[in-house]
Parts: structure tokens; C-alpha cells; sequence
């Protein structure tokens, strides 16, 4: 099986399939409440963070959502991937429930892809669904996981494998949130910025290429950011639930996937563990799909200038670990793993024919 993807075109001006309204600024936290106002939510607001992030960003959030009379309630959960588990979920009902957490409420996810994962997965299924709202604090989870609805946590086996597609009435994305974090979180999400660039847009690649995004200002943040993210949209509005031209999004994600948990979560950040799998990606592209050598290794010099990781260093997981963790993907159909792979920059193919011995080698080859 082989389908190839092309760059989905425009979304309408007057489209009404895309249900999450897109907030661009810097520094617009403060009108956050009144834009969940705007997007319909009539009840209480309910905002899920982790620890850090709250210390950080939380009494500016609050106060927007108290002074547009959502009487805002709080929860925080420990950093990292252990909190996206069926268990902190369950601690979030439950936290809910004290609440008397209604229908007309809503979810907030303050914080970069764990809390929108866990938060969207909770509003998904609260109540068989609430209003969910996404305020991404990463350049990650701005350029990634709070556009597109999709939720989920993990499992002992692998990565988001229990979630549900939950789309946000409203992603606002303040780049001033994104001030300060440290360095590698930056490169992390750049990587998949630069993955966007590679499946859909020649020029956008162009822009990103040769940038170390901790020495990007603001203005331009913004503005690449914006670009980013208006192609997820895009591709969203084609395909809201993944079975056609959004798998496309999942270049490098097979592996990176693989990586994480076998890794263990937290090991890599998500965005290194993607950087690698691109690698990964785009040398199988080469030898099965016919990408030209040149492009892939101007890809790999991208995602080094940037600052991501390129090869496995000393403590990878094994090779074999890896590859039988691929055989967990969402992508798999059949039993057959599903490669997203590039024939050109801005054109996708997705197969499950690529041979395991050639996953093998390629593998190897990123191994120092």
C-alpha cells in the first residue's frame, strides 16, 4: 500500500468545519477570558497545569478568567509524561467531581503537551464531553499538540495509545508565555516546525533552515510560528480524524515514538526523540522512496542547526527495542507498520512496505 499526500489548500474564510478559534499575540494573556467568552462558554472555568507552569503563568490566567466572571478553579500535577497516565486522569475526575464540574463548563489546559494532552483527554470524556480550551506555555505544544483536538494518555506499552479526538473552541497563543524557557525546550519544538516545513512547505523550510531558535526574537517567533501552525489547520480542516492527509503529520513520529518509551518517558524530550526520527524518516525516503540524497541531507543540517539531536549518543535504547516498539504505532494496519516517508519536500508518501531489514540498517546508521 502507498498513497501519496500533496499540501492541503486553504481554508475558507467562511468554513464551519474548523471549531477551534486560533488567538495569535504577544502578551495577550489577559484577554483570555474574554475570548472563552466569545468562544460561547457560559459556566465555570477549570484549568489543569503542572507545577511548574502554574508558578509561572497562573495568577496572570486567573485573574484574565476571574475578571470575565468564569470563577476559575486550579489543579496542578507533577511535570512530565508519568502525570499522562490513566491514573492522573482519574485523580482529575475526581477533582472535578468535588468541583460539581458542569456541561457548560470548561477545561483549560495551561502548559505545554502533557497538560493538553491529559487536560483534553479529561474534557473529552468529563461528562461525555466539555468545552476545552487550549493556552500552550511551549513552543512545542503551540506549534503542535494545542491546534487539532487530538487527546490522550499513555500506557506501560506505548505512547497515547487511550485518547479520544476532542478538538478546543479556542488555542490562544502568546509567544510571551514561551520567554524564558529553557534551551532545549525551544529546539524541541522546533522540530516540528521543521518537520512541517519538510511536509508541506518549500519556502517555510527555507526560513527555518540555519536558525538556532533560542537566538530567534520575538517578532519573527511569531511570525514562523503563525506559519506553522496555519498548516496544521489546514490539514485539520481536510481531515478532523486522521484517516487520510493527516497521517502526513506524523513524519518522524513512528520512531520517535519507539524512542520515548522505550527510553522511558522523559529521556528525550518529545521534540529531540522526533529530530531523530526524522533522520530516521528521511534516510528510509531515500532508499525506498526516491527522495534525493541532497534534500536529505540538507534536512539533517537543519535539524543540527537548530541544536536537536541528529544520532543516538551513548545510553540509547536498543535497535531491537525500538523496532518492536514500532509494531505498537497508531499507524499500524494489519500488523503492518505504516512509514510516513518523503518523495520531494512538500510531498508525502505513506507505506507499509518498506522492508524490516532496511529499518534495520537505517537504524544502525544513527547509532555513533
Amino acid at each position: 500500500m502507498n498513497v501519496e499526500y500533496l499540501p492541503p489548500p486553504p481554508v475558507p474564510d467562511d468554513a464551519s468545519g474548523i471549531p477551534t478559534r486560533l488567538v495569535f499575540g504577544d502578551g495577550i494573556v489577559a484577554t483570555l477570558g474574554e475570548e472563552i467568552r466569545s468562544a460561547g462558554v457560559t459556566g465555570r472555568a477549570f484549568v489543569v497545569a503542572d507545577e511548574s507552569v502554574a508558578r509561572a503563568h497562573a495568577p496572570a490566567v486567573l485573574t484574565s478568567l476571574a475578571s470575565s466572571g468564569l470563577r476559575p478553579e486550579l489543579v496542578t500535577f507533577p511535570p512530565g509524561e508519568a502525570s499522562k497516565s490513566l491514573e492522573g486522569a482519574a485523580r482529575l475526575f475526581a477533582w472535578l467531581g468535588a468541583q460539581r464540574a458542569e456541561r457548560r463548563d470548561c477545561v483549560i489546559a495551561l502548559g505545554g503537551g502533557v497538560a493538553g494532552d491529559l487536560g483534553g483527554f479529561v474534557a473529552a470524556t468529563w461528562l461525555r464531553g466539555v468545552a476545552f480550551v487550549q493556552v500552550p506555555t511551549t513552543v512545542l505544544a503551540m506549534v503542535d499538540s494545542s491546534v487539532g483536538g487530538k487527546t490522550a494518555v499513555n500506557l506501560p506499552v506505548g505512547k497515547n495509545l487511550v485518547g479520544a479526538f476532542h478538538p478546543p473552541v479556542l488555542t490562544l497563543i502568546d509567544v510571551q508565555m514561551a520567554r524564558g524557557l529553557p534551551p532545549r525546550e525551544v529546539r524541541a519544538g522546533w522540530a516540528e516546525a521543521i518537520k512541517t516545513a519538510a511536509i508541506f512547505d518549500p519556502t517555510l523550510l527555507g526560513d527555518l533552515e540555519g536558525r538556532d531558535p533560542t537566538t530567534v526574537d520575538s517578532k519573527l517567533m511569531a511570525r514562523l510560528l503563525e506559519a506553522v501552525v496555519r498548516w496544521k489547520e489546514r490539514t485539520v480542516h481536510v481531515d478532523p480524524k486522521e484517516r487520510g492527509i493527516r497521517i502526513a503529520l506524523n513524519f518522524g513520529h513512528t520512531v520517535a515514538h519507539a524512542i520515548e518509551a522505550t527510553a522511558g518517558y522523559g529521556t528525550f524530550l518529545h521534540g529531540e526523540a522526533v529530530a531523530i526520527g526524522m533522520v530516521v524518516a528521511t534516510r528510509l525516503s531515500v532508499r525506498h522512496a526516491g527522495l534525493d540524497p541532497t534534500i536529505g541531507d540538507r534536512l539533517e543540517r537543519t535539524l543540527a542547526a537548530a541544536g536537536l539531536p541528529v544520532r543516538f549518543g551513548a545510553g540509547a535504547p536498543p535497535i531491537d527495542a525500538i523496532v518492536a516498539r514500532t509494531g505498537f504505532d497508531k499507524k499500524v494496519e494489519a500488523g503492518r507498520v505504516r512509514w510516513v516517508l518523503l518523495a520531494e519536500i512538500g510531498r508525502v508518501i505513506v507505506t507499509d512496505e518498506v522492508d524490516p531489514e532496511l529499518v534495520q540498517a537505517v537504524l544502525e546508521s544513527v547509532y555513533v
